[in-house]
This record gives C-alpha cells, sequence and structure tokens, in this order.
C-alpha cells in the first residue's frame, strides 16, 4: 500500500501539552489546570510528568502530534513509540508513583459524524490499586480488559497502532506482541471542532492523592515515536 505521509522523531518536540479528562481534585484543592502538568523534552527523550507541583489531585496529561487533513478518515494509519517508568514503582515509593500510562490514535470528524474514531489503550500502574499492572483498551465509553497484565519495569516497551477507519478496524500491539481483540472506538466529544484532525497521543495520570502524608508526583518517558499513513488510492 503506497505510503501518503509518514512523521518521526526522537523525542515529542513541538507536541500540544494539554489537561486531559482524567482529573480528580480533594475538597479544598483547586481544580486541575495547565501548572500541574509539563512535558520536558530532553535529547534522547520526553518526560510527561503529571501532578508536578504535589497538590491533592489527580492530574492527566495529554501530549499529542495533530495533523489537520481529511484523508486522516480514509488514509490507513500505524504509529509506534516506546514507553518506560523511569522509577521503581512501589507503595513506598512516596517521590514519584502514578495511576496510569496511557496512549492513543484518534481521527476526528468534525464535519461530518462529530465523533472520534480510534484506539487507545491504558496501564494501570498504582500499587494500591486492585488492579494494578492490568492492561485496558478504550472502548468508546469506557475501559475495557485487554486480557493481560503487564509486569512493572525500568525497561523500554514498544506500543504501536494501527487503525483503518473505514473498514472500522483497530488493533494494538505491544512489544511485538499483537492483541486479537478489535478495538477500535467511536466516542462523541464536544467542543473539537469543525475540521478533520488526526491526534497521536502519549498520556499519564498522577496517582490518586492519599488522605494524609506526601503526594508523589509522575512522570513516563516516551522516546522514538513514528507515524505512517498509506492508501492503496491516494488522491
Amino acid at each position: 500500500m503506497p505510503v501518503t505521509r509518514s512523521e518521526s522523531g526522537t523525542n515529542l518536540t513541538n507536541w500540544i501539552v494539554n489537561v486531559g479528562d482524567g482529573n480528580y481534585n480533594a475538597p479544598g484543592e483547586a481544580a486541575v489546570n495547565s501548572a500541574d502538568i509539563s512535558t520536558v523534552n530532553q535529547t534522547a527523550e520526553s518526560v510527561v510528568k503529571a501532578n508536578i507541583l504535589n497538590r491533592r489531585i489527580m492530574a492527566h496529561n495529554i501530549t499529542f502530534h495533530r495533523i489537520t487533513d481529511p484523508d486522516a478518515l480514509v488514509d490507513t494509519h500505524v504509529a509506534s513509540y516506546e514507553f518506560k517508568v523511569p522509577y521503581t514503582i512501589a507503595t513506598s515509593n512516596t517521590d514519584f508513583n502514578g495511576q496510569t500510562v496511557e496512549g492513543g490514535l484518534f481521527v476526528w470528524d468534525g464535519p461530518t459524524t462529530e465523533l472520534d474514531y480510534g484506539l487507545a489503550f491504558q496501564w494501570i500502574i498504582n500499587p494500591f490499586d486492585p488492579d494494578y499492572k492490568a492492561l485496558r483498551y478504550w472502548d468508546g465509553s469506557g475501559w475495557q480488559s485487554l486480557g493481560q497484565d503487564l509486569e512493572p519495569d525500568n525497561d523500554y516497551h514498544t506500543a504501536e497502532f494501527q487503525l483503518d477507519i473505514p473498514n472500522e478496524e483497530a488493533y494494538f500491539k505491544l512489544d511485538g506482541t499483537s492483541f486479537a481483540q478489535n478495538i477500535f472506538s467511536e466516542t462523541t466529544k464536544t467542543g473539537f471542532g469543525t475540521t478533520v484532525d488526526a491526534r497521536f497521543q502519549a498520556e499519564t495520570i498522577s496517582i490518586y492523592p492519599p488522605a494524609t502524608g506526601t503526594i508523589p508526583s509522575q512522570k513516563v518517558n516516551f522516546k522514538d515515536w513514528s507515524w505512517e499513513w498509506s492508501n492503496d488510492n491516494p488522491a
């Protein structure tokens, strides 16, 4: 299938940093805002951070690359990056602990359906959570099990996203292993505009804050991303 667009990078330079929707603020805490997240671009990687001020909140950092192009709805997409948790996950770690590592590939159809088509994964890394280590996928309205856990370590893992909107197919691959489920999703959104916008996303959510004691920050490293579009009948 002829390639119609190909982009890549070592880090997430020029990606957009945005507060996501997976946020919480404890009573007495101000709502989560852009000052609670950051993405730091280093030479060989980027560090996606959440709850950098150690507030009694749960903050969602979505860092994404956006391409506005109507061909995004008809082209086939293959995108990948590497990610790692750069600290030791443990109930005793009061400096760093997170709720999730997440990522996704979506195309927003603003002119016609006003639906967000795509796929996303979620890895639960909160060591206090009963679903600790679980991998999940987004079904358009909530998170569902992929039927597999990922053991925490300090190694890089490769996530690959495959999206074919005309055939309503989406598949996720982790460290070279493909999941059999078709995890194509359609999600309603508000305030997303009237253009066709494709988004490749790197995300993390900070840990749900304890009632007392130190509140950890959260960080995840991402590097070596690529995004290829292809079409048998390019315009």
